[in-house]
């Protein structure tokens, strides 16, 4: 009896020794069924485990997984245009089997942080119904968001409020998006019906007209003819169109992939 308790012992305190470096290990890779993965240690585990509960509630709600990925360096070959970084999202996203259900719906958003000023590349990814729910608009509008933070953060360290910022966004965006594609159905559903019942009455409407349209206005004119008297040009309004020459203007910000499934740029 004395072993087999001593056993359960030995047993029970190994796994409180393991766990914690397990759970530790789960955190820096998404196959550990978490959606926060920082390689560089730019955020705390409190601070990822926070991030992970949010990510996960929005994956839930919106039936489409929600990832973050901070790296440390992107390799040469990949960051070179939007195109090669989105090759790069696809193959990591591939490698983990991310996304939700059977179709993988899902959106990574990359932040590289180790590259020096103006090379730092960020990338939002999407898969699946992302895709058309957040297309290039929506996407770049939230980079143009989080953009300001991410080139905060490398002054004062704050990722974490890069990445909280990005998910609140991607929820806004999500339910403006599906708002609006909700409210173009019911017009459909609405507006064609009322179109057809427009249609046949107004077919209705033009049967029920007898009178037939005159082809010649001989009934109109006297016996002795039309006799002009008097002819005058009078001009009553005058218009005026003026057209203001605007200056040309260059600004930057994010621009998209070929495919249309991401956007990006450098920082």
């Amino acid at each position: 009896m004395k072993k087999k308790l001593s056993s359960i012992l030995s047993i029970l305190l190994l796994a409180i020794i393991i766990l914690p470096f397990s759970a530790k290990a789960a955190e820096k890779d998404f196959s550990g069924g978490g959606y926060i993965l920082d390689e560089t240690e730019a955020l705390t585990n409190e601070q990822i485990a926070q991030l992970n509960v949010k990510a996960a509630a929005f994956t839930q709600k919106r039936k489409c997984a929600v990832y973050i990925w901070i790296v440390d360096i992107v390799p040469e070959e990949y960051a070179k245009s939007i195109d090669s970084m989105e090759i790069y999202a696809d193959e990591f996203y591939a490698k983990h089997d991310l996304g939700y259900g059977s179709n993988r719906d899902g959106m990574v958003l990359i932040l590289e942080i180790g590259d020096i000023p103006g090379e730092r590349d960020y990338l939002l990814n999407t898969h699946g119904s992302s895709t058309k729910i957040l297309d290039n608009s929506r996407r770049e509008y939230i980079l143009d968001e989080i953009i300001p933070l991410f080139k905060a953060a490398f002054n004062n360290g704050n990722f974490y409020a890069v990445a909280d910022k990005f998910l609140d966004l991607a929820d806004s965006q999500f339910t403006i998006s599906l708002k609006l594609k909700l409210i173009f159905n019911m017009s459909i559903v609405i507006l064609i019906p009322l179109f057809i019942a427009w249609l046949v009455c107004s077919i209705w409407k033009r049967q029920m007209k007898t009178a037939v349209a005159a082809s010649i206005a001989d009934n109109y004119i006297p016996e002795n003819g039309f006799n002009l008297t008097n002819q005058e040009d009078k001009f009553l309004y005058k218009t005026t169109s003026r057209t203001k020459i605007e200056k040309s203007s260059s600004s930057g910000g994010s621009s998209s992939s070929s495919s249309g499934r991401s956007s990006g740029g450098k920082v």
